[in-house]
């Protein structure tokens, strides 16, 4: 991969119209240096090579492939809330967990907080999470997905078999707070409210898993209801970090929570809508 960065800084450079003297200048390095990066005789450092791809605009996506191309972690977006790449970025994903309809999505940041959720996600917490949802001013703008789970009226009241899936969100939680410390109290605090709930960790559900998708069980007003739920990152490979947007989704896994999920929306299209509305 290194032999390939000589000659990506220089077409990044070419096509950016930028001289190689120029780009010493504002880089504060002699040309002859310029020149043995390019040609491969000189191994730029990482804040050489940052300087060079802010110089010339390079894409994120660019940025990072050019990162890992010399051996250096891929930066985190820099994206500012007024960034318009951020808009279009909210403007894909909402109009992705639209199209899921009439299943549930949401996205969520780093700190699990959900920043967008679809309809039939609202509805579902609006069924099975009324003492939680009441507590909340407008679940379109966001709430604590920690908090959905351990709140007195939370996901682990309905959810079967909570140290497995309860579990496996809780050893998700414990592999990010390493790069993200700011996690580990919210970890802990899932932690402490499985064990008061549900005791000690079961042997067979300790094993911690990496899967990217679990399977859940809730025992609902609607009866029993089964979904496949996996996690995907909206951007380029080489953009993703853990600072990224995510976004989940939820699957019917069986035929009767899939009817289920349908009349819930149906009853939201009715003209008298049922208790799952109320507060709207």
């Amino acid at each position: 991969m290194t032999s390939r960065l000589g000659p990506m800084l220089k077409a990044i450079r070419e096509r950016s119209g930028i001289a190689q003297l120029e780009l010493s200048l504002r880089m504060n390095v002699s040309q002859r240096h310029v020149s043995f990066v390019e040609s491969g005789r000189s191994r730029p450092s990482r804040d050489l090579i940052e300087a060079w791809l802010c110089e010339t605009e390079a894409p994120p996506s660019l940025r990072n492939a050019v990162l890992l191309a010399a051996g250096y972690a891929p930066a985190s977006p820099d994206v500012s809330p007024g960034d318009p790449r951020l808009g279009q970025a909210i403007a894909a994903l909402d109009r992705t967990l639209d199209l899921h309809e009439p299943f549930p999505g949401l996205v969520f940041d780093a700190d699990w907080q959900a920043h967008l959720t679809n309809c039939s996600a609202r509805r579902l917490m609006r069924l099975n999470l009324p003492d939680f949802v009441a507590d909340i001013d407008d679940l379109a703008l966001g709430f604590s997905m920690i908090d959905a789970l351990i709140h007195p009226g939370g996901l682990f009241c309905y959810m079967r078999d909570p140290w497995i899936g309860g579990g496996a969100l809780l050893d998700q939680l414990r592999r990010e707070q390493w790069v993200r410390p700011a996690l580990e109290p919210r970890a802990d605090r899932v932690e402490a409210s499985m064990i008061q709930r549900f005791g000690p960790r079961p042997a067979q559900a300790a094993a911690p898993s990496a899967d990217p998708y679990l399977n859940l069980v809730f025992d609902t007003p609607r009866g029993v209801m089964r979904f496949f739920t996996i996690q995907s990152v909206f951007a380029l490979p080489q953009d993703v970090t853990l600072a990224s947007l995510r976004m989940e989704l939820w699957f019917p896994a069986d035929e009767p929570t899939r009817a289920a999920m349908k009349r819930l929306a149906g009853d939201d299209a009715g003209p008298s809508a049922g208790p799952i509305d109320a507060g709207r």
